[in-house]
């Protein structure tokens, strides 16, 4: 009888063993961005972390990533059929979401989705709870208190900003799980809704804690193409993040937020475009190269519109080697001044003689304004 009663317990509690590994990923993200909240949970699911570590210790995630990108890739363009089917689901789907009544279960389902919302809400305060900690020690580490020691900032930056972003797409996604169905219209879901509310508030919080990293990059390591990126991801995110909070309080379906994030994407991706980066990069890390590290071997790559701003005088170049050799102690092999204004002499010649050479076909107007700045 006893084995019985143990049996029957653990598998009433079978639901909730999927919100504990989630709790134990999103501990382990929060613990490897953030350094006050690693200390705070020194101890706490390191046996996890360690059988995480030895099961993808021979992973090369990056490869996996680019195979099956290839892979859909390449089945986009060597296996394309026409389906009809797509066009008629896309002029028949509706933003709001229709309750799927299932006849001949319905005890059945009404069981699952007790068992389901009582999941979720043990999921959501657990994770509202961690990530609380985490934003506070955020809003006080990074908000207001950060102070720039020498350092690169990369770990700060990099790890703990791809690892952060990571944690609010896995954080939209469980939200959208629990309400992409027939919990939307259950009339308990009340509290299951206000938990929601507030985890993706906190996740709006940290995609604000992952922009000021980045503005402390920016500040201190000037502009590069990642940190523009950072910066028109989160602008994606916070909408997306938006868009999940007006489909779970209107009950909007899957379709509303597909096509709303996916013109949100078009916009930003058209808007972007008509900035011409190179020359925005050139301007401001050279405008605040008394303040910031000066990259000379990042800058020296940058095309051949941006020249004009990356021309500079070999004592103006000295002059900012000497400021940066003060404030910025790398012990590096980055290219020197001299090495850079040899390399853009260069540059300018080449690009002199492949412009006059080029047709109309080949003409643009970036090139055209940067021929005409250096040349006339």
């Amino acid at each position: 009888m006893k084995g019985k009663s143990f049996g029957k317990t653990i598998w009433k509690f079978r639901i909730f063993i999927i919100p504990a590994v989630v709790i134990f990923v999103f501990v382990a993200i929060y613990k490897a961005s953030n350094p006050i909240f690693d200390k705070l949970t020194v101890n706490l699911g390191s046996v996890f972390q360690n059988a995480l570590d030895f099961i993808f210790s021979d992973i090369e995630f990056l490869f996996v990533l680019t195979f099956l990108l290839g892979l859909l890739i390449s089945n986009i363009l060597l296996f394309r059929t026409k389906s009809p089917s797509l066009g008629e689901n896309d002029a028949k789907s509706s933003d709001l979401l229709i309750r799927n009544r299932k006849k001949n279960s319905r005890s059945f389902g009404t069981v699952s989705l007790k068992n389901e919302l009582k999941a979720a809400l043990f999921l959501l305060f657990i994770l509202n709870a961690i990530l609380l900690i985490l934003n506070i020690t955020d809003i006080y580490l990074v908000w207001f208190n950060f102070e720039w020691d020498g350092q690169t900032l990369k770990q700060f930056v990099h790890e703990g900003t791809y690892l952060l972003i990571f944690s609010i797409l896995i954080s939209i996604a469980i939200v959208l799980y629990f309400f992409r169905g027939n919990i939307n219209f259950y009339k308990k879901n009340k509290l299951l809704k206000k938990l929601s509310y507030l985890w993706l508030f906190q996740n709006a919080i940290l995609a604000i804690s992952v922009g000021f990293r980045n503005y402390w990059y920016i500040e201190y390591f000037s502009l590069a193409y990642k940190r523009i990126g950072v910066v028109l991801f989160l602008i994606l995110t916070l909408y997306g993040l938006y868009s999940v909070f007006i489909k779970i309080k209107n009950s909007k379906s899957g379709f509303y937020l597909f096509r709303t994030n996916a013109m949100a994407i078009y916009i930003i991706l058209v808007l972007s475009s008509i900035v011409n980066w190179d020359t925005l990069i050139a301007k401001y890390n050279f405008a605040h190269a008394d303040e910031a590290f000066l990259h000379f071997d990042y800058l020296a790559n940058l095309s051949n519109k941006s020249l004009p701003y990356l021309d500079k005088s070999f004592s103006e170049l000295m002059k900012i080697e000497n400021i940066q050799k003060e404030k910025f102690a790398f012990e590096t092999d980055f290219m020197n001044a001299k090495e850079y204004y040899q390399h853009i002499e260069f540059k300018k010649t080449v690009f002199k003689k492949e412009w006059e050479s080029k047709g109309f076909l080949s003409w643009n107007l970036p090139e055209y304004i940067a021929y005409n700045k250096l040349f006339k």
